[in-house]
């Protein structure tokens, strides 16, 4: 049975979080001319885009409801014009140690993004990664329940034919880190989006993906094994 690695997409393989803030800020400043900072999209990360607007919108003040889902398709409408404009969203690190673990026969790979799969798709194409190397690839789209909780690490297990602890994930948000451990996975956190306190519940805390390598990963799994005996 082989074991999987389970890639965050925003912030781990696509340097996206910066876009999404900013076009979340220019949505809310475009329908009622609010300025929304930066340092409040902060606890939402690694969230729905969905979760992360109406989380705005109650701090703001924003309480018609109704204008929700119209604020929700502003923001992605206004991601995927910048995005579409972008080169190159790949954090060069990440593809590089995609590629290398899915080369190797011990091991497969998949994505677990909050993100819709729509979005997910073009992030993924600008981001100039091979799909067919992907053995799972799952979105907001395919699940009920989003990140903290482990539907959607469960359920890229179950597609990738691993059981949870032969699986390692990445991650770089609370949200993430939470939903990956709940699902009985071993978790790698990236410092970038969060500092390493935040991130202190994952199994690793690593400031580049340069740093993860197949002997980290093999040693990760061993003591996770060990520790469960």
């Amino acid at each position: 049975m082989p074991n999987a690695l389970i890639f965050d997409v925003d912030g781990v393989l696509a340097d996206t979080e910066p876009i999404s803030v900013r076009t979340l800020s220019r949505a809310f400043k475009q329908e009622h001319d609010l300025d929304v900072r930066v340092e409040d999209s902060i606890p939402f990360m690694g969230r729905t885009a969905a979760k992360h607007i109406i989380g705005i919108a109650k701090q703001y003040g924003v309480h018609d409801t109704t204008d929700i889902p119209h604020l929700i398709q502003l923001h992605e409408d206004l991601f995927d014009g910048e995005v579409s404009a972008t080169t190159d969203l790949v954090i060069a690190p990440s593809r590089d140690l995609l590629y290398t673990i899915a080369g190797l026969d011990d091991w497969v790979v998949g994505l677990a993004t909050s993100s819709t799969r729509t979005r997910s798709e073009l992030t993924i194409r600008t981001c100039g990664i091979d799909d067919s190397v992907l053995n799972a690839w799952l979105t907001g789209s395919d699940i009920t329940k989003a990140k903290p909780d482990p539907e959607i690490y469960l359920a890229a297990a179950l597609a990738l034919g691993t059981p949870p602890a032969n699986c390692v994930v990445i991650e770089d948000s609370v949200a993430g880190v939470t939903a990956a451990k709940a699902a009985g996975m071993t978790c790698i956190a990236l410092t970038g989006t969060f500092g390493g306190e935040s991130l202190r519940h994952a199994d690793r805390i690593v400031d580049t993906l340069a740093d993860i390598n197949t002997t980290m990963l093999h040693d990760l799994l061993h003591e996770a094994s060990l520790a469960k005996s």
